[in-house]
């Protein structure tokens, strides 16, 4: 027994992540944010809000979709330090929402202007509704970061 060299795998180990429980797979902020939030989500739900939803689908992200996303924001958030991404997150949770408005809907008002009072207002209104959208999809996304983060943070 003595001469059994001990198992370094397991003193190694970091806790499993939700969507793999068997995987202790540390997720880096980078491929966490780029691959998975931002390709799968952010860029997904800004082609919806600009481009429209695609024919003959009834809801934005299904319910698969909808989870994946979720677990990636909850495992990046529960990661053991320095790995754990709350901070990040929380932070480009914002920007993501400053850049649509400033680089997208402002663009779009300014176009309008000039052109009457109804076809801005118009304007207005469907950018509106498309930020509710988003906030709400964001929200859910990031429900984890919400009820955690920003509450021990405020």
């Amino acid at each position: 027994l003595t001469d059994r060299q001990p198992n370094p795998t397991l003193q190694t180990r970091t806790p499993p992540t939700m969507a793999n429980p068997g995987n202790p797979r540390i997720i880096s902020l980078e491929e966490g944010w780029n691959e998975e939030i931002k390709k799968k989500a952010i860029d997904v739900l800004e082609d919806m809000l600009d481009n429209g939803i695609k024919e003959g689908k009834t809801n934005m992200f299904g319910a698969k979709e909808y989870v994946t996303i979720y677990t990636t924001c909850y495992d990046m958030c529960t990661q053991r330090s320095p790995y754990n991404w709350s901070r990040d997150l929380y932070q480009r949770h914002g920007e993501t929402i400053e850049n649509y408005l400033t680089q997208t809907v402002l663009p779009a008002l300014r176009e309008k202007t000039g052109q009457g009072g109804t076809i801005l207002l118009a304007e207005l209104q469907h950018r509106w509704s498309n930020h509710q959208i988003m906030n709400k999809w964001l929200k859910k996304f990031f429900t984890y970061l919400d009820r955690y983060y920003v509450k021990h943070h405020s």
